[in-house]
């Protein structure tokens, strides 16, 4: 009988396995590059699978629908609520939008005759304001906020513009998006496995704890911040309504998508409000009751005690301490974030300068010889059991004398 023989594939040494691995990643950066447009949706498509994954979780579990069933089910519902929500909400978002833009130079206006009488804070503290040369300032800074105004509102009716006509393009971005957060959704563990055994087996445990780390990051920002956005934006337009402050649906929607901008985003909210308050008290009654100083100084304080049962009671209860980013990281991370990719740049600079130091305290215990999942660097990281990628180890044989002896199943029994 004729043998066959195995030839041996060669191992690569270690200079080709860099050489391989550099051509690899220069070929990686030249495909992001090439399909950079295709990073955006694929994106957005993470965001949503992320944000869909919980609820089929819980359906499922909560159900007797199967996994399959139940992502057919939310993303049916998800659809219908796309189609539903240009028919109900942007329509009256549009024309309060719209009147505030026409509205902007008679606010200025106001604004002007505002500074042209002295404010008096109290019957004895008068400030002499009207008495300041302000006029060239004041023509300067009114005619480029209406032209900043004028612009992000024309931006802001367009994309709800387009929403509600839902054009063919847009149609198809939001078809791909879908299309492949569905099927993130759908394979996401096999996907996962899949690259966990690619990386060396002595490495698999350490990926699987610092993707957890990271996983509980994003699952923290993300789905907190769409709470934040809509719990203060409900705070908000309560608050609105109970005072009689106009434009109650502009300023609670301000309020909410300012949410999502790290640091700035509470104080650009509180801008149109103040200004709202200053100019146009008569027509709440409670500014009616005061001088419009007083009325934009109250407001001012409204914005500011959100803000502080924000940061002090819903932050903490909501999204968690797993960012842990210094307020100065965050704003550096926001420029560096508008300037690399925009408006999604902005929205994601935190939870990605949060991904990063968790990498960063990966390398940094590797390199000083530490543990980086203890609880002092991350006690969020639970430890989950590595992908079953090597083979089992091979039984010690039994030896000869002992197998099947009766002498030695006596002496064992």
């Amino acid at each position: 009988m004729k043998r066959t023989v195995r030839s041996s594939s060669p191992p690569w040494s270690a200079s080709n396995k860099r050489l391989v691995l550099l051509i690899l990643l220069v070929l990686l950066a030249l495909a992001l590059y090439r399909f950079r447009l295709l990073l955006l949706p694929l994106s957005m498509a993470m965001i949503l699978a992320y944000l869909i994954d919980p609820l089929v979780n819980q359906l499922t579990k909560r159900t007797p629908l199967t996994r399959n069933l139940s992502i057919g089910l939310i993303y049916l519902l998800l659809v219908a609520t796309l189609v539903s929500i240009p028919v109900s909400t942007i329509s009256p978002i549009v024309t309060q939008v719209t009147n505030f833009i026409h509205r902007t130079p008679q606010y200025i206006s106001d604004i002007g005759e505002f500074f042209r009488d002295p404010v008096v804070i109290a019957d004895e503290i008068v400030i002499p304001v009207d008495q300041l040369s302000l006029d060239q300032l004041f023509a300067s800074l009114s005619s480029n906020l209406v032209e900043v105004v004028q612009t992000l509102g024309g931006q802001t009716l367009s994309i709800f513009g387009s929403l509600a006509s839902a054009t063919i393009s847009t149609v198809g971005w939001t078809i791909m998006v879908l299309f492949l957060s569905f099927y993130l959704v759908k394979d996401h563990k096999t996907l996962f496995d899949s690259m966990i055994k690619m990386a060396p087996r002595s490495y698999q445990e350490d990926l699987i704890q610092l993707s957890e780390g990271i996983s509980v990051t994003w699952n923290a920002f993300l789905r907190g911040q769409l709470v934040l956005c809509l719990v203060v934006g409900i705070i908000i337009f309560l608050i609105a309504v109970i005072i009689g402050l106009p434009n109650a649906v502009t300023l609670a929607v301000i309020a909410g998508l300012m949410e999502l901008i790290p640091t700035f985003g509470p104080i650009l909210a509180a801008i149109p409000a103040v200004l709202i308050a200053a100019i146009q008290g008569d027509a709440s009654w409670l500014g009616s009751l005061m001088s419009p100083f007083w009325f934009a100084v109250l407001v001012l304080g409204i914005y500011g005690f959100v803000y502080q049962f924000e940061n002090y009671y819903l932050v903490p209860r909501i999204i968690g301490h797993h960012l842990q980013l210094h307020p100065l990281v965050v704003v550096l991370g926001v420029l560096g974030g508008a300037s690399v990719a925009g408006v999604l740049g902005i929205l994601l600079a935190a939870p990605v300068l949060a991904s990063a130091r968790l990498i960063w305290v990966y390398i940094y215990c590797k390199l000083t010889d530490q543990d980086p999942f203890s609880d002092e660097f991350m006690p969020f990281v639970k430890s989950r059991k590595p992908v079953n990628t090597a083979v089992p180890p091979p039984q010690p044989a039994t030896p000869p004398s002992q197998q099947d002896n009766p002498d030695t199943k006596a002496a064992a029994s």
